[in-house]
């Protein structure tokens, strides 16, 4: 439906590391560029009305922007990694309000803002790996859940789960983290006033009251979880691809060299649309994108099936779009809109 995004040409259409992008009501495009630290804003055809922000530390300015949100009351939220800061602007782009976040979490990202206006955020690390002690081997450390207030008043944990696994290893004489192939990790997205986890061991995600407590699971049985020497292979030669043909060995030692977990993910992001439908993603290892997604109903019931284009990221889902960015063959990224087809049937 659209395509925003040149190879060559003006400044505000040449994109680089995308942290967000969002679709107001009326159709405004908002995205928010990782390179120039901007946020650009075009109109429902592609064009280009205004840019605001820019690299910096005062206030309207960003240091390493990750993550964008919409609402509630027709306010923009960014969330500043790099300054650990918290902007609100309005509809337009004029900033409203900032703050910085405390409590005892260190490297954090923001999930989602809740019906009431506070706002959820995740650890990145577990609370284990900065506390000093020394393992080796597949870990997973547990990794909070939090809530802050509007105005970042009030820090509540809603609860701890299983966070990013990671693999431990020695280098001369030194405790050295790696991803290993498959690695499970924490998925985490609001909807409304809940806040839905799941560690993506089986294919069980909670439904969590602002409190912590657990209101509902949403199960799906039958996956098969199981990894195989040609996953392994598979996994190896998908991390190869692309990189220079001198830095294979090594890059295959090192894989080699690392355990493997019990299990493949159940699953990897989750994100809830304007109907309130939960979008499940297949796994899908970084840097790729998955293509594949379950979508389940409020109450959990599965209501199909989605394929979206390859190298396409997604974003923002409304009752019958998507948004998001996709890369060329040339790894130049574009913001794009497509057209949910409900009615199309999905090749098993």
């Amino acid at each position: 439906m659209l395509d925003i995004g040149v190879v060559e040409g003006a400044a505000e259409l040449q994109f680089s590391r995308i942290a967000g992008v969002l679709r107001t009501p009326d159709g405004r495009i908002v995205v928010a560029d990782g390179g120039s630290q901007e946020l650009r804003f075009f109109d429902a055809e592609g064009r280009h009305l205004r840019s605001t922000g820019g690299r910096g530390g005062a206030p309207g300015e960003y240091q390493e922007t990750i993550s964008m949100g919409y609402g509630p009351g027709d306010s923009i939220w960014v969330f500043d990694f790099g300054a650990r800061r918290f902007t609100v602007l309005d509809a337009d782009g004029r900033l409203g309000r900032t703050w910085n976040i405390g409590g005892a979490l260190s490297a954090v990202g923001a999930v989602g803002r809740l019906r009431d206006g506070s706002f959820v955020v995740r650890e990145f690390w577990g609370s284990g790996s900065h506390s000093g002690e020394v393992r080796s081997g597949l870990s997973r450390d547990p990794a909070a859940v939090a809530r802050y207030s509007s105005d970042g008043a009030r820090f509540d944990t809603i609860g701890v789960y299983p966070g990013r696994e990671v693999y431990i290893g020695g280098e001369d004489s030194r405790a050295v983290m790696a991803s290993p192939l498959f690695a499970r990790s924490a998925s985490v997205t609001v909807s409304g006033d809940e806040i839905l986890v799941g560690d993506q061991m089986s294919f069980d995600i909670g439904v969590y009251s602002v409190d912590g407590r657990l209101l509902k699971s949403i199960r799906l049985s039958g996956t098969d979880l199981r990894i195989t020497d040609d996953d392994i292979e598979g996994a190896i030669a998908q991390q190869l691809a692309g990189q220079p043909p001198e830095r294979h060995a090594m890059l295959r030692s090192h894989y080699e060299s690392m355990d493997v977990p019990e299990a493949k993910p159940a699953y990897g992001r989750l994100v809830v649309d304007a109907e309130g439908s939960l979008w499940v993603s297949e796994y899908a290892p970084y840097p790729y994108q998955p293509t594949s997604w379950r979508v389940f109903s409020r109450d959990g019931s599965l209501l199909g099936d989605v394929r979206v284009p390859e190298r396409f990221e997604v974003h923002q889902i409304g009752e019958d779009w998507i948004l998001g960015t996709w890369r060329d063959e040339i790894d130049v990224e574009h913001v794009r809109l497509h057209r949910i087809d409900k009615s199309a049937t999905v090749p098993s």
